[in-house]
């Protein structure tokens, strides 16, 4: 009869192949947090970035009953477009914001700020 060897752990074998160092209510709670916060990120981003696809207050569409046509017509109250480019809204901002007749100072500050845009 040879003699048994003591099991003092897994040293020198290779571990099982569905072996996980995390146990397994560890690996689902962390699972769950991470589906949590990819759930959550764009909501974040949104509120960080704000959205400006869709107007702050929309105004709810109108329906208009047109005769000869079983179904109504929704009309909804459509704004100027805005030709400006982004640095353009971003210089008229910051002059709106100060107010004031602007010094040289604040035109190389607003300058610097909007040159980003």
């Amino acid at each position: 009869m040879r003699a048994r060897r003591l099991a003092t752990g897994r040293e020198g074998r290779t571990p099982r192949r569905d072996h996980h160092p995390i146990p397994w209510r560890r690996r689902v709670a962390l699972g769950a947090v991470a589906a949590l916060v990819v759930a959550l990120a764009p909501a974040a981003a949104e509120a960080r970035d704000g959205d400006t696809s869709r107007p702050r207050n929309p105004t709810p569409p109108v329906a208009v009953n047109v005769p000869g046509l079983a179904y109504p017509v929704y009309v909804l109250p459509v704004g100027p477009k805005d030709d400006r480019t982004p640095r353009q809204r971003c210089w008229d901002a910051e002059t709106a914001r100060l107010g004031t007749p602007l010094t040289e100072l604040d035109r190389r500050t607003i300058d610097l700020k909007c040159s980003q845009r």
